[in-house]
Formats: C-alpha cells, sequence, structure tokens
C-alpha cells in the first residue's frame, strides 16, 4: 500500500511537474511574442513619425515663406537604427521584400536629407525655386515610399495579432484547466486512496470488536491487498492461537473445577486482605457438607465462623509469610456440634493477590478407628496374656489352692491360723476368676442368637440382683420399673446379654451401700433399635474416668478387676449395638445401651 500510494503521489508531481512546466513555456512564448510586437510597434511609430516630419517639411516648402527648416523628428528619426532594431528580434519574421523596402528609405532619407539641407543654404531665386521643386518632388515621392512600406507591414499585424491571441488563450485555458482539473484529480486520488486504506481498516476494526466481545471464531475473509492482507493473516492467527490457548485454559479450568468440587476433603480459598483477611472466597462441595452448609452459603463468610479457638489469624498471617501449616484443631458446624479437623494451611500466591489454601479433613471418624485399633491392639495383647497366664499360672494355681483346702481341712489350727488359711484361699480364689475375666475378655464370645422379650429378660434380671441385694449389706434398694409397651422382641445372645445388665445392676448396688433408686427403663429409637436406660442415685463416676472407664483394668471398686465393664461393652459392640455411659446433673451414673432389633455381627477391626 505505501508503495501505490508513493506511486500515486509521484504520478501527480510528475504530472504537476510537466504541467507547470508548459505554463512556463506557454507564459514565456505569450511574453516573447508580446515583445516582438511591441518591437514591430515600435518600428512601425518611428516609420509613421518620419511620415509626419516628410509631411509637415512639405507644407513648409509649399508655402514658399522662405527656406524652411528641416523638422526634428525627421531629423532624428534613424532608419537604419529601426532595421537593426528588427533584425535583433528573435523570430520576427520580417520578410525581405519588407527589409529591402526599409534599406530604400534609407537611401531616400538620406537623398531628402542632403537636398533639403542645400535649400537651405540658397537664396530665394531661379535656382533655390528649381531646388525647392525637385525637393518637394522627391519628399513626395519619399512621403508615398514611406506610406507603401506602411501599408504592406500593415498586412501582417491582423496575422500576427490573431496567433498571439491563440496563444495567450491557449495558455489561460492551459491554467484554467490546471486549476479546475488538479485539485479534483488530486481529490479523486485522495478518494480512491482512502476508499481502500478506510475500507480495510473498517474491516480489521471490526473484526477488532468482535474480537473485544469475545468472538474467537471470527474470521477475516475479506480479500484485502498489500500489507492489509498481511494484517488481516497476523490476525486470523491471533485468533486461532487464541482460541487454541482458551481452550486449553478452559480444559484447565474444567478440570480444576471438577477436581476441586469431586475432592473428598475439604477445599478452602481465603482472601489475606487486611481488611477482609479469612473471608471465603470459594468452597467445595465437601467442605460445606463437613460444616453442615449449603456450597451457596459459604461465600461471604470467614472461617472464624468455623473455629473454636483464637489462633485462626496467626496461622493465617503465618501462611501468609510462606510457611505450610499442618495442624489438628476443634471445628464446629451450623448445628453447633463440634468435630476434630486435620487442617493443611498454604500460601496461594496469584499475581498481585494473596490468597491462603485450606484443605480440612474430618478425623473424627479416623480418631475413632484409631480408638478401636488400639483396643484391638490391648485385646490382642491381653489375649496373650491371658493365654500366657492361662497355661502358667491356672494350674500352679489350681494346686496352690487344692493344697491349701486340705491343709486347711487336715491341720489343727487354731481360729487365728484357720482365718489366714481361709484369707488366703479367698485371695487365690480371686486370682482364679481374676484370670477367667481375662480370658472372657481376650476371646470373643461365641454368641448363640435366640428371639426375646426384652422387658422379660431385664425384670428377671431385677430379681436376680435383689436376692442378691437382699443377702448382701446393700439392703433398701428401690427398682423403679419404666418399661415401654408393646417393644419389638430382640435377636440377641441371652445369657451374654443377661450377664451385662446383671454387671450394671450389680455396679449400682455398690455404689449405694446405704441403699438408694435404681431407674430401669426401656423405649423403641426406631424401627430397627431399642434403648435401655439405666439409672443410679450413687455417688457417680469421677468425671476423669469417664472418658476411659470401658478400658481394661479401670474401675473404681478398691476390690474390682477393672474387667466387667470392658467385656459388657465387648458384647454389646458384638451385637452391633452401643453402650454409653454419663453423669447427670441429679448425681449418680446412667448407662444408655442401644441393640438392634435384629440379628448383626460386627466386624471386628483386623
Amino acid at each position: 500500500m505505501k508503495r501505490q500510494v508513493l506511486q500515486g503521489l509521484v504520478i501527480m508531481l510528475i504530472c504537476f511537474l510537466i504541467g507547470g512546466s508548459y505554463i512556463i513555456y506557454a507564459i514565456g512564448e505569450a511574453t516573447n511574442q508580446l515583445e516582438r510586437a511591441v518591437i514591430l510597434h515600435q518600428a512601425h511609430d518611428s516609420i509613421r513619425t518620419l511620415q509626419m516630419g516628410i509631411e509637415k517639411n512639405q507644407r513648409k516648402l509649399m508655402l514658399k515663406t522662405g527656406p524652411p527648416k528641416s523638422d526634428p523628428v525627421l531629423l532624428q528619426t534613424d532608419i537604419a537604427a529601426i532595421k537593426k532594431m528588427i533584425m535583433s528580434c528573435f523570430h520576427c519574421e520580417y520578410s525581405k521584400e519588407a527589409l529591402r523596402q526599409l534599406d530604400l528609405l534609407s537611401e531616400l532619407k538620406s537623398d531628402y536629407l542632403n537636398r533639403f539641407n542645400q535649400l537651405q543654404t540658397l537664396s530665394p531665386g531661379d535656382e533655390y525655386q528649381e531646388l525647392a521643386a525637385a525637393v518637394f518632388k522627391e519628399g513626395a515621392g519619399f512621403s508615398l515610399a514611406v506610406d507603401s512600406f506602411l501599408k504592406s507591414a500593415s498586412q501582417e499585424f491582423p496575422s500576427r495579432s490573431r496567433a498571439l491571441y491563440r496563444d495567450i488563450t491557449r495558455v489561460k485555458h492551459l491554467i484554467i484547466f490546471l486549476v479546475i482539473v488538479g485539485p479534483i484529480a488530486i481529490l479523486f486520488l485522495t478518494a480512491y486512496f482512502l476508499k481502500r486504506f478506510t475500507g480495510s481498516v473498517d474491516v480489521l476494526v471490526e473484526a477488532s470488536n468482535l474480537l473485544e466481545k469475545g468472538n474467537l471464531d471470527y474470521r477475516i475473509k475479506a480479500d484485502l491487498k498489500y500489507e492489509f492482507k498481511h494484517l488481516s493473516d497476523s490476525f486470523n492467527s491471533m485468533c486461532d492461537a487464541l482460541k487454541l490457548q482458551r481452550d486449553e485454559l478452559q480444559s484447565a479450568r474444567t478440570l480444576y473445577q471438577a477436581l476441586f468440587e469431586s475432592a473428598g476433603e475439604g477445599v478452602f480459598i481465603l482472601d489475606l486482605a487486611e481488611e477482609r483477611e479469612g473471608m471465603i472466597i470459594s468452597a467445595n462441595a465437601a467442605a460445606a457438607a463437613m460444616h453442615g452448609y449449603q456450597p451457596e452459603e459459604l461465600p461471604g463468610m470467614n472461617i472464624t465462623d468455623f473455629s473454636c479457638d483464637d489462633e485462626c489469624f496467626e496461622r493465617l498471617q503465618c501462611a501468609l509469610a510462606g510457611h505450610w501449616l499442618e495442624y489438628i484443631v476443634e471445628r464446629k458446624k451450623k448445628n453447633g456440634d463440634h468435630f476434630l479437623a486435620e487442617v493443611n494451611v498454604g500460601l496461594l500466591d496469584l499475581t498481585e493477590k494473596k490468597y491462603a489454601l485450606v484443605v480440612s479433613r474430618d478425623i473424627t471418624q479416623k480418631k475413632k478407628e484409631e480408638a478401636e485399633l488400639q483396643r484391638a491392639n490391648q485385646m490382642v495383647l491381653v489375649g496373650e496374656m491371658a493365654a500366657g497366664l492361662a497355661h502358667e499360672i491356672k494350674n500352679p494355681l489350681a494346686g496352690i489352692k487344692v493344697t491349701l483346702e486340705v491343709l486347711a481341712d487336715e491341720l489343727d489350727l487354731n481360729d487365728e491360723d484357720q482365718d489366714l488359711f481361709v484369707r488366703v484361699i479367698n485371695e487365690t480364689n480371686r486370682v482364679e476368676k481374676l484370670l477367667k475375666g481375662l480370658l472372657n475378655y481376650a476371646r470373643p464370645p461365641q454368641l448363640h442368637y435366640e428371639k426375646f422379650d426384652l422387658n422379660k429378660l431385664l425384670d428377671n434380671s431385677i430379681q436376680n440382683v435383689s436376692i442378691t441385694g437382699k443377702n448382701s449389706s446393700a439392703e433398701g434398694i428401690e427398682f423403679v420399673r419404666d418399661f415401654a409397651v408393646h417393644l419389638p422382641q430382640l435377636e440377641a445372645d441371652t445369657a451374654q446379654l443377661q450377664q451385662v445388665i446383671l454387671n450394671i445392676l450389680l455396679n449400682a448396688i455398690e455404689a449405694m451401700p446405704e441403699g438408694g433408686k435404681v431407674y430401669v427403663s426401656t423405649c423403641t429409637r426406631d424401627e430397627q433399635s431399642v434403648e435401655i436406660a439405666i439409672k443410679d442415685s450413687g455417688k457417680g463416676i469421677p468425671e476423669g474416668l469417664l472418658a476411659t472407664i470401658f478400658q481394661p483394668f479401670v474401675t473404681t471398686k478398691s476390690k474390682g478387676s477393672g474387667l466387667g465393664l470392658a467385656i459388657s461393652k465387648r458384647i454389646i459392640e458384638e451385637h452391633g449395638g452401643t453402650i454409653e455411659v454419663d453423669v447427670p446433673s441429679s448425681a449418680g451414673t446412667r448407662f444408655t445401651i442401644i441393640l438392634p432389633c435384629k440379628r448383626h455381627r460386627r466386624e471386628v477391626l483386623s
């Protein structure tokens, strides 16, 4: 395009140079013709002036008033000088006849002046009259020759004037043409280039506007020329590259969104700006479900809304400093429940803005499984210990017990020694009972399922415990029953379940040495489970032991083995149920047992 514009400008310049040169030449030629016309007119005027001088002399001679003086004009007119002026004129194109006549006039003038001068030297007389007549005759011939010259020369003036007028008119028309046509040509040439230029620019501007609106599928299909073609090709290539990058970015974004939304762990993106520190920018569905919210509720909230401590902002500041943190913290849900979460916090640096990437996972179940695994390991250890004790202690202990009983019966002992033997035998029985309980805890019971009435089983257990209570020092125990009507039948091991109930009831009686009340109730939890609640009015369990009361060898009794509640928990869990203990505000201890109605075999952790 630049080359075409330059060529157009060069052509216009050449046209103007040629037109200007021609105008200069035409004006010069017309000027020369004017100069020639002026020279010829001057020559003719001089000749006419000479004729007037001759006529004045002739009139003086006709008056015969004496010797006349020659007219100054006649004396001053130099015909040779006139001829020289005509000859010096370039392209005056005077005919040879006219030049010859000039030479003749020059001779006639010379003869005429000589005669006229002679006439001035004579006195009036015959000689003077004759000479005056001769001079007058020569003057008439001289005047006639001048008049003939002027007539012949005058015939050339019209043709010369017409030629001069034509030349001047042609120059005038050329100037008018250039003055009018020149700007029009410039205007048309400019319009041509502007049309070519603006049309291509309009196409590129339209393409740029469509690109600005995000239409990366648009391509310039117009057949542009010159540099605009290269520019349109570059534009199309740029659109192809941008579309490819957009597709790659969209794919990466879709992949990121899929990973972000489908992640099993809760992911938060937090703002770290000073005035918005901790504000949630984005969160996935797992994070919302973990905290009991809908995903659309989380953006705009602050991470401190879920925190149970005051160290949240300090951790965010550490993340802002570039440190990656990993810690376990207690979090709260929308409904107020708390849970343990393992949290990883790191810096997410995006250009000028900084965010915190928070990954949270609920480890409540993990902690529970770890506790169960620990308990399973403990049971394995206890089993190994029980097996070892069974082989190493049980048989020798049985021999010691039999020997002591024989010696106590055969020896003649005083009362003090007899009591000592009885105490040793009782302690031996206690060790044997401890070994038996240890073995029962270490070895999972073999359950024998049968359908039965839970209320009836509880009533029989209370009657058995009541008889035991009457035979002990714990008299004054009152059992309060609150059994649900139409309770569904259970499918469980009645012997094992009765062992659990008896163990809890006996513990309640031992916790009330001065008497009290034991409340036993049943109810339906849902269509698939029932609840048993046993509460006493005793002294309760110390708060420090509540979390470990179901662990082996943990007891509040001075002579207890600490295996009764551990074995009870093991039996309930083997049935697929749960057992919990708490200390009500009204004092005492309450055990809550939940059992499934249908047969269930609990899967033991491996």
